[in-house]
């Protein structure tokens, strides 16, 4: 019998489509939500499993290493390659699923090419040539090009689910936080708490304008796309870096070029996602002034977006909040200091947000 089927088990049904969805033209993939049904499904099909795809987290965290251990302790089930994945890795459950005899470990939200790469890998290692399905798929067209591998934009082409958003943001903060590291005058917790701030603000905008503001998604959205608001200064020389935004010179043009770097890389992911366009949109407007002063110096104030009006209010309270922390009466300081910028640094609409926003700032900092 040919083997072809790949067991995934995992406890996320988005995390299940998603792999569904990559997988699905290699093989036939059986999907679970738990470790029971896995068990019994290969109890019963163990002749066509190639490889299992096992969520460490299954149910509770680390629950997927007792999976692993059963797997491993059935002599029918030994030799059966399984690829651990998570999405929170450390170097502990790293070493904890190679010692306990995982053969790979990935991190989710996985890229689709290089799983895919992946996983094919290990299973043509695992057994004898001719006898899995990866041996018997039929040779593509010469005249064909071979088809990419599915990305997000493809997954989910109505959008992309705020779920799946947040794991893809999360996990690529936790990426560049280790990038910020080599980089005195970045900070990714900060940029974390910017994006809390200006989630709040997008939600107290609509409820201050309520035919005009961003429905809860689109608030949770622009947050997460605040977040990488100046990932485009990973691209600027640290002497100009170190200077920051107040530089005066030929340096403040390259450093202010941050905001199209930023700009190019969102719009290169796909420009389609409300998220991707969110993240483009912040990176470029978000030193614009209400009065037209700033960045980009080409346009004007009426072009700045939504998104990026409440970022560049977030960054100015982020700012105060910081110079007013230890007050007594730190919030109410930093509402009237931003009072005074209204017209020049804000409009009068978005510190109507903030004024509304209030003593709910303390619940966004405590918890970012």
């Amino acid at each position: 019998m040919i083997r072809d089927t790949l067991l995934i088990i995992d406890d996320s049904e988005l995390d299940l489509s998603i792999l569904n969805e990559i997988f699905k033209g290699l093989f036939r993939v059986e999907c679970v939500a738990e470790s029971r049904r896995g068990l019994t499904y290969l109890h019963h099909n163990m002749e066509r499993v190639c490889a299992v795809l096992l969520d460490i987290c299954l149910e509770r965290r680390g629950a997927g290493f007792t999976v692993l251990h059963q797997l491993q302790g059935n002599p029918d089930t030994a030799s059966l390659p399984v690829i651990l994945i998570t999405t929170d890795a450390n170097e502990k459950d790293v070493r904890a699923s190679v010692e306990r005899g995982a053969v790979d470990f990935l991190v989710k939200p996985v890229d689709p090419h290089t799983v895919q790469e992946r996983v094919c890998s290990i299973v043509r290692a695992a057994w004898p040539p001719k006898s899995t399905i990866l041996d018997h798929k039929p040779e593509p067209e010469a005249q064909k090009a071979p088809e990419p591998a599915p990305d997000l934009v493809q997954i989910f082409p109505q959008g992309l689910p705020l779920a799946a958003a947040q794991l893809l943001c999360r996990d690529w903060a936790d990426k560049l936080g280790a990038f910020y590291r080599l980089r005195p005058s970045l900070d990714m917790d900060a940029h974390r708490q910017l994006g809390g701030i200006t989630t709040l603000l997008a939600q107290c905008y609509t409820e201050r304008f309520p035919e005009q503001g961003p429905t809860q998604e689109e608030a949770e959205l622009m947050g997460l796309a605040a977040t990488f608001c100046d990932i485009g200064l990973l691209g600027i020389p640290d002497h100009i870096l170190e200077e920051g935004e107040d530089q005066d010179g030929p340096d403040a043009q390259l450093y202010y070029q941050h905001t199209q770097l930023g700009y190019d890389l969102f719009r290169q992911l796909g420009e389609d996602l409300p998220l991707f366009q969110y993240a483009a949109e912040i990176a470029l407007w978000h030193h614009k002034n209400a009065d037209g002063s700033g960045y980009p110096t080409d346009a004007g104030a009426g072009d700045v977006p939504l998104c990026a009006q409440l970022t560049r209010a977030a960054l100015r309270l982020q700012r105060y909040l910081h110079y007013y922390r230890g007050c007594a009466d730190g919030t109410e300081r930093v509402l009237r200091t931003l009072k005074g910028e209204v017209g020049t640094v804000i409009s009068p609409e978005i510190y109507q947000a903030v004024e509304l926003a209030g003593d709910r700032l303390q619940t966004v900092l405590r918890n970012t």
